[in-house]
């Protein structure tokens, strides 16, 4: 019976997943892919945050918590990304007109909050002289100017 249930566990993955694989393969959108690489990016980052706050000062830890929080919100914005280009994929409305706006302005809006991370990202970066925590600013200021420059080049890429 087990074996029985991982195997339906497994087709049904496979059922769901594939199509949006496939689908998305056919268009070939390259900020969709590098989407993927950075929110694996961006997910090794948050592993090791609670490790580093927890050994931090006070100061120190509530930059490290916050950017924490930048990432759980950047993942956040992506992760709805894909879900609402997933459903325009499977409901065939992915050119239409009116869809394409609604991904563009969901990216925009990604776009605008990378500017205002960046901005925190470097203000707390000349806050501390700590390696460790620099790196970590660092990091996450990268990733936030990456996400920001793939937002944009996925408007580009929707923008017929």
């Amino acid at each position: 019976m087990k074996i029985i249930l991982k195997y339906t566990i497994i087709i049904v993955l496979l059922l769901t997943v594939c199509p949006f694989a496939i689908a998305l393969d056919k268009i070939q959108l390259k900020h969709i892919n590098q989407l993927f690489e950075l929110r694996n990016n961006i997910i090794a980052q948050g592993e090791t945050l609670p490790n580093d706050i927890n050994k931090s000062t006070e100061i120190n830890q509530r930059t490290l918590e916050r950017i924490f929080e930048l990432n759980t919100s950047a993942l956040t914005t992506i992760e709805a990304y894909f879900r609402m280009l997933k459903v325009a994929i499977a409901s065939n409305a992915y050119k239409n007109t009116d869809t394409l706006k609604i991904l563009n302005e969901w990216l925009k809006f990604i776009n605008n909050q990378c500017k205002y991370d960046i901005e925190y990202l470097t203000e707390a970066e000349k806050e501390t002289k700590i390696l460790s925590i620099t790196n970590q600013i660092n990091i996450a200021k990268n990733n936030m100017i990456l996400l920001g420059q793939i937002t944009q080049e996925g408007i580009n890429e929707n923008s017929f």
